[in-house]
């Protein structure tokens, strides 16, 4: 293995290989079920003496792949997909498996050299970009399916010029609120700026009502969190911390990190107490219910949230500036669809790839993950999104942070996110980010 993405410091191949193992077992503790089984005509089984020759060859005239999803809230459709495309491909036998760490687990995979024959990709991050170039993934720039793509869109998900991914929608960011939280405390319509917000959060507060939740303790949730709002803070955040890196500047300087820093002292103020133990799913079931007034996520948690409560009375607005700056909201190419370079019939992974550009399959999706679609002919008309949507239309948008920082520094920065806060130390956590730019920005030279 070449090079081992988002490696922390002091980790190495050794400890991959350790971990390899145990990470590749728990991606597939949330496996779907399989499509493609032998269809049965709900007579009896044959008896036990027939020659077992025929089943070895019909078990080898199928042909069995891998769909790997880092985005579990939308494994549940894609194993309904899946099985529609295996009824239509007699033979197929498509697995759908999911992790919510899923790029973790892809790492170690890859470490392994165990990539899976179809999985959905983030083409425009580094991470990808980086996989793309090591050969790990089918190229498919020649494939016509991509003239189905919104052609804008499509042009930031190549790498060098080429296309390794179809992608199929982009997802947004902000705070979901719960409007009928609000309403039952005497506040009727959604914050539209920080001092809004915050004025929203005291009136909460006064009447015992948690206004945020926040789900501390699930980390990846934090660094998505972390890089979303940066971006929002200052949209070049890239080039500040780059100042850090070629030091220019310190951390402890740096007006980006200390408006984070800032922002999270006062919304700790207002947020569920039990924070640093709270998981997203937890966060999440308990926001649809009516539990808290705010939380941070992006377009995705919609599917969740109605799976919860599918009467929950929420919607998505823009995460304000919280240092009275432009507010802007980001955007990122979600869920987009790859092969792997070792796919067990890469026709058939192709095959697959099509048949998710097809209107009725990408409005299959599109219904359930929420997020705003890229085929030709799929509506969008997600009332709870509106906001988003209205900002994508005017242009109000950019494309978030991790597409541009060096590979692993989210990784790298995220678990002292975590730390400050728990602790709310900010000397430590300005002494651990300035470490971690250093070591990655100097990594990625």
């Amino acid at each position: 293995m070449p090079f081992l993405f988002g490696q922390k410091r002091g980790e190495g191949n050794m400890i991959l290989k350790k971990i390899g193992a145990w990470m590749i077992a728990l991606s597939m503790v949330s496996t779907m079920a399989a499509c493609g089984a032998e269809k049965g005509d709900g007579k009896a089984t044959a008896t036990e003496t027939e020659s077992s020759s025929e089943t070895t060859t019909e078990e080898s005239e199928t042909t069995e792949l891998e769909l790997f999803m880092s985005k579990p809230e939308t494994a549940e459709i894609m194993e309904q997909i899946a099985a529609k495309f295996c009824e239509e491909n007699p033979g197929v036998k498509i697995n759908v498996t999911s992790s919510s760490d899923g790029r973790t687990v892809l790492q170690t995979r890859l470490a392994s050299d165990d990539v899976p024959d179809i999985l959905n990709t983030f083409p425009a991050e580094d991470f990808y970009k980086n996989i793309f170039r090591e050969g790990y993934i089918e190229e498919i720039t020649d494939q016509e399916f991509l003239s189905k793509v919104n052609s804008d869109t499509l042009k930031m998900s190549a790498c060098d010029d080429k296309y390794y991914a179809v992608p199929m929608s982009v997802s947004t960011y902000g705070i979901y609120v719960n409007m009928d939280v609000l309403e039952a405390n005497g506040i009727t319509e959604a914050p539209s700026t920080w001092d809004e917000l915050i004025a929203d959060c005291k009136t909460l507060k006064d009447k015992g009502v948690t206004a945020f939740l926040m789900p501390n303790k699930d980390v990846g949730n934090v660094a998505q969190r972390f890089e979303r709002t940066v971006g929002v803070i200052n949209n070049d955040s890239y080039s500040e911390f780059k100042k850090i890196a070629d030091g220019e500047m310190e951390a402890k300087d740096s007006p980006t990190l200390n408006a984070w820093v800032e922002y999270n002292t006062e919304l700790l103020e207002y947020t569920n107490e039990d924070h640093m133990g709270m998981d997203y799913d937890i966060a999440v079931a308990d926001f649809s219910n009516g539990k808290a007034a705010f939380m941070f996520s992006g377009t995705w948690m919609l599917s969740t949230v109605k799976e919860n409560n599918p009467d929950a009375n929420v919607k998505l607005i823009a995460f304000p500036n919280p240092t009275g700056g432009e507010t802007k909201v980001p955007i990122n190419i979600d869920t987009s669809f790859s092969i792997s370079s070792t796919c067990k019939n890469k026709e058939i992974g192709l095959k697959f790839l099509e048949y998710m550009t097809q209107t009725d399959i990408a409005q299959m999706y599109c219904d359930v993950d929420g997020n705003v679609s890229l085929i030709e002919g799929v509506e969008y008309n997600v009332e709870q999104h509106k906001d988003m949507k209205t900002a994508v239309d005017s242009g109000n948008i950019f494309l978030t942070a991790v597409n541009f920082w060096p590979d692993g520094l989210r990784e790298e920065i995220r678990p002292y996110c975590q730390q400050y806060l728990g602790d709310g130390d900010k000397e430590a956590f300005f002494e651990e980010a300035q470490d971690a730019i250093v070591t990655i920005y100097s990594d990625n030279e």
